[in-house]
């Protein structure tokens, strides 16, 4: 079997990236004419990457655009975004954004006073001015309370933290608010994340989660619409989309990468879900979004 590079799209864990070391969270404001990057470190987030964390973007008086998967995402003055773990991004604008917080967290730091997050966001959301005022101040706050160590700094960091994202879940749309869902659904996609290369079966995650095939598709089925089998089709074939864009891998090697022992039938099983073959997805995707990996 032909050898592919692990680095194909970069990931970067929090303590690879984050300004201040030993804690699971960043907070970072880039002010108005800021030049330097939002984060300290040689990791080079000028091209494709994802990070294993979450980060809130919460931005200021200035638009800002973002590629996030296949989607340029434009965020507009006094918006927030949620840059969800695994997701392929970088910066659109051949400027850097100022005037924004970014606050970045790992999974492991979310208090469990913190709501359910969003698996990931189409569009920006736009608070009412009452809203967006509080929101911006809970952010100095914390950013404050980052900066400067102080006894309790873990679980005031934490409560800061709560009390953000619970106000920027109520600033979602009612269809967002669809997270609320079964803890079996919930490690169903958190062994998804970590598993995809190797499991290729929803009864894979079935024998994982102790509970038979069917009770598993039941639930899943409950709470999206989609079989267990389907979501993870869908989670495999996104990845095929990323490595197809952002990478110079053959289609064999992406194949191969994403456990099809035949590049026929990964071209089939793509083809099933896209109406595209992996070939021509790549050349439409990198003409729409004029992108070519280096």
């Amino acid at each position: 079997m032909k050898k592919y590079r692990q680095d194909t799209i970069r990931s970067y864990r929090l303590e690879q990236l984050q300004r201040i070391p030993g804690l699971q969270i960043d907070v970072h404001y880039i002010p108005d004419g800021a030049s330097h990057p939002a984060h300290h470190t040689n990791a080079d987030v000028s091209k494709p990457h994802r990070h294993e964390f979450y980060t809130l973007g919460i931005s200021g008086q200035f638009p800002s655009s973002h590629m996030v998967d296949f989607r340029v995402i434009t965020m507009p003055p006094n918006s927030l975004f949620l840059l969800t773990p695994g997701q392929v991004h970088l910066v659109a604008d051949a400027v850097s954004p100022s005037d924004i917080f970014l606050i970045s967290f790992t999974p492991d730091f979310l208090p469990a006073a913190a709501p359910p997050l969003p698996i990931s966001m189409d569009v920006p959301v736009i608070p009412d001015a009452a809203d967006y005022k509080e929101i911006r101040h809970i952010s100095q706050q914390l950013e404050n309370e980052f900066l400067y160590r102080k006894a309790l700094q873990h679980p005031v960091l934490q409560h800061y933290l709560a009390l953000l994202l619970t106000l920027f879940t109520r600033c979602l749309p009612e269809r967002a608010t669809h997270t609320l869902q079964p803890e079996l659904l919930q490690q169903f996609r958190e062994l998804i994340e970590i598993n995809l290369r190797n499991w290729t079966s929803s009864g894979d995650y079935a024998r994982a989660l102790h509970v038979t095939p069917g009770h598993l598709n039941d639930v899943v089925k409950q709470h999206t619409g989609q079989t267990a089998t389907a979501l993870l089709a869908a989670r495999r074939i996104l990845e095929a989309k990323r490595m197809l864009l952002h990478s110079d891998e053959g289609i064999k090697e992406i194949a191969w990468y994403l456990q099809f022992n035949e590049v026929t039938y990964f071209n089939r099983f793509f083809k099933q879900h896209t109406g595209q073959t992996p070939a021509a997805f790549r050349i439409s995707s990198r003409g729409m979004y004029n992108h070519i990996p280096e």
